[in-house]
């Protein structure tokens, strides 16, 4: 494995995703998060800095505590909203 010298002389990033150096961890309720050395979590939110030639972007993922819907049940309405679009001209 790469340190993060040699990472950054190779692509010109810190911070790259490397999913070998995550470490895996089970939470009380049986759902598992991976999670990334350089990345903080912060109650719903995680924060990370990326170096993208010579520019620092601070990034920061917000995930929303449970779910409305799953990612197929978002789908298909929107599917179904564009499909009741089209049935109806403007």
């Amino acid at each position: 494995m790469r340190t993060e010298f040699e990472e950054y002389i190779s692509t010109g990033m810190l911070g790259t995703y490397r999913p070998e150096a995550a470490t895996v961890k089970r939470m009380e309720d049986g759902s598992v998060d991976t999670i990334f050395t350089d990345t903080a979590q912060t109650d719903s939110t995680w924060d990370r800095e990326m170096l993208i030639e010579g520019r620092v972007f601070h990034v920061t993922s917000v995930f929303a505590g449970e779910p409305s819907a799953t990612p197929t049940e978002k789908l298909l309405a929107l599917i179904d909203t564009e499909l009741a679009k089209e049935s109806h001209p403007a």
